[in-house]
């Protein structure tokens, strides 16, 4: 993963710049933020768009940036609302900010970054990118309702990839989305391989042991629990299969290597 990122490492040091940037108020919770925002985050969503934007000759243009930052700060304060809604204790090895202070901080504090990413993507001065955050931001909600609702419930493997596309996928595609109409790149492509990504990701980290741990803990069920390990595989070698058909529209450089490799880093 790091031999991947080395290539983008420039555009990877701009995002975590613009998002270190970010003026926090609040003394108490300050520093607990600022570790938390610089933690030890894949960077997945600004690693694959960066990637995306230069296997296709073009330079990732400041507006890009933001545009990044802004999904990554969304994501983060995706996950303190999440470590509430999961009752979790630990979030990438460390105490959670909810453990730590109290659920509610965790849960100001994730509105507090929301509000953030909000004044990052109006400095990008483009309407039709804040309404597609928007709609983004209104998706992850949705899908997390019908995920708390679907609790001690089996869903069909349609709904499951619904919550998928909503909890994860939509966020990818906002970010890529917004890139490709700066960056002037054709969106529909942007778009399949970002919806396809996510989903794919999704499905993978769902097999993760301690994602399975906490799944299991909150009475969630997940492909292997409704499609069972073989189908569950499956299912994940024809979004691979997707992802691999995306990717292979490119043109050949390190960048299009760089997408590939990472498929089988996840």
């Amino acid at each position: 993963m790091q031999n991947i990122k080395s290539i983008i490492s420039e555009e990877l040091n701009f995002v975590d710049n613009e998002i270190k940037n970010v003026s926090l108020e609040q003394d108490d919770i300050k520093q607990a933020l600022e570790n938390f925002l610089s933690g030890s985050s894949k960077r997945i969503r600004s690693t694959i768009t960066s990637l995306y934007i230069k296997a296709l000759d073009k330079k990732v243009l400041p507006q890009c940036i933001k545009i990044m930052a802004a999904g990554e700060i969304i994501h983060n304060a995706s996950l303190l609302h999440d470590d509430v809604i999961d009752n979790a204790k630990t979030r990438r090895g460390e105490t959670t900010i909810g453990e730590v202070f109290s659920p509610y901080v965790s849960i100001l504090s994730g509105d507090y970054l929301l509000s953030i990413a909000t004044e990052k993507l109006m400095e990008v001065n483009d309407n039709n990118i804040l309404k597609i955050f928007l709609n983004c931001t209104k998706q992850m909600c949705n899908a997390e309702l019908t995920q708390f609702f679907l609790r001690g419930k089996k869903p069909d493997i349609d709904q499951y990839i619904r919550i998928c596309e909503g909890k994860t996928a939509f966020l990818f595609e906002a970010i890529m989305e917004s890139c490709a109409i700066i960056e002037n790149l054709p969106v529909a492509d942007a778009v399949s391989f970002a919806r396809n990504f996510g989903i794919f990701f999704q499905l993978k980290n769902d097999l993760e042991k301690l994602s399975a741990e906490c799944d299991a803990a909150n009475e969630i069920f997940t492909p292997k629990d409704i499609l069972g390990i073989e189908k569950t595989s499956a299912l994940i070698d024809n979004y691979l299969k997707r992802l691999r058909g995306d990717i292979g529209q490119l043109p050949d450089n390190i960048y299009k290597k760089g997408l590939e490799g990472l498929l089988t880093e996840l």
